[in-house]
């Protein structure tokens, strides 16, 4: 019988990997809101996708994102 701890649990663990993505994909968001051409959204997205895992690539994409 599955208990309540165990499905609180699953929810806890889907709840951060939800916001763990979210945060990873804040940069691709930023670059098609603020209007960038579609050289510098696939630019924004790859770096996010490929180099988010670090800190430095995902700065990179937040950095190109959110340049006027």
């Amino acid at each position: 019988m599955i208990s309540l701890n165990g499905i609180l649990l699953v929810l806890k663990y889907i709840i951060v990997a939800m916001i763990f993505v979210g945060i990873l994909l804040t940069p691709a968001y930023l670059a098609v809101a603020n209007g960038r051409s579609k050289y510098d959204v696939m630019r924004t997205r790859m770096g996010s996708w490929m180099f988010g895992w670090s800190f430095i690539g995902w700065f990179f994409a937040l950095f190109v994102a959110s340049k006027k």
